[in-house]
């Protein structure tokens, strides 16, 4: 029986080269970068326990783990962009039987991989803060999951979009910091009175509203959970629809 070029194998063996080439080579060779992914999530953790002791302190736990998360996602504009525009390697994958989702998803675990020591890190302050149980644990896990890949497709189809690299550097950190900030991420959805529902809209809050609940600053019902977790695979489907019918692939 002939092997399909292009198929299943060759799909997941592209992603975990990618994550290789681009995350784990790199990280090995420059450990700084490491540092300047939980830069501002530590000072807004630190000026949070400072402000609002006890209470402040979870939430900066819990919002410098979706900050993390997001950070990782969101530079993938700028990184998938210089791969396409200024080293051509966008190119040369396209030439092999590699799909642009299995592209985008193997740079996005690339970066997530600076991410990771950031990750472990508010994880750990997380359990040995507050006591989590395993329904909260899985959840907490689940919603960075959706969230990482939503804001990653999303993010990976954007970087399609420019001409020129220099611009998306400056997009990045503005992306990262509306998302990061604005919405009910660093404080609970319902200081929103009754806009509370926005939080719903945005991946990030969405994220954070379920693991708001999971830690206890505030509770939410299984229905408004449900909605949470609704809108997160809502963004993911529309982060995979973008990069697979609407990313620029095979033109520079």
């Amino acid at each position: 029986m002939r092997r399909v070029r292009g198929g299943l194998r060759h799909q997941l063996r592209a992603i975990l080269v990618l994550a290789w080439l681009n995350g784990l080579l790199p990280i090995a060779r420059s450990p700084l970068w490491v540092v300047s992914t939980v830069a501002m999530p530590i000072s807004l953790l630190i000026l949070l326990a400072i402000l609002y002791r006890g209470a402040g302190l979870i939430m900066g736990i819990v919002g410098g783990l979706v900050w993390t998360v997001l950070s990782s996602g969101t530079s993938l504009i700028g990184d998938a962009a210089y791969y396409r525009l200024e080293l051509k390697f966008q190119q040369m994958i396209v030439a092999t039987p590699t799909n642009p989702l299995a592209y985008a998803i193997g740079l996005a675990l690339s970066e997530v991989v600076f991410a990771l020591p950031g990750i472990a890190l508010f994880a750990v302050l997380l359990v040995v803060t507050v006591p989590i149980n395993q329904w909260g644990a899985t959840a907490i896990a689940v919603s960075l999951a959706l969230l990482w890949y939503s804001v990653s497709t999303l993010a990976f189809y954007s970087s399609t979009l420019f001409a020129y690299v220099r611009y998306t550097w400056a997009v990045v950190s503005i992306v990262t910091l509306v998302l990061g900030i604005l919405p009910p991420v660093y404080y609970p959805a319902t200081y929103l009175g009754k806009a509370w529902w926005l939080a719903y809209l945005v991946p990030t809050s969405a994220s954070a509203l379920v693991m708001q609940d999971a830690v206890g600053i505030t509770h939410y019902s299984p229905a408004q959970i449900g909605l949470a977790y609704l809108s997160e695979a809502a963004w993911c489907l529309v982060g995979t629809l973008l990069v697979i019918r609407a990313a620029r692939w095979r033109s520079p």
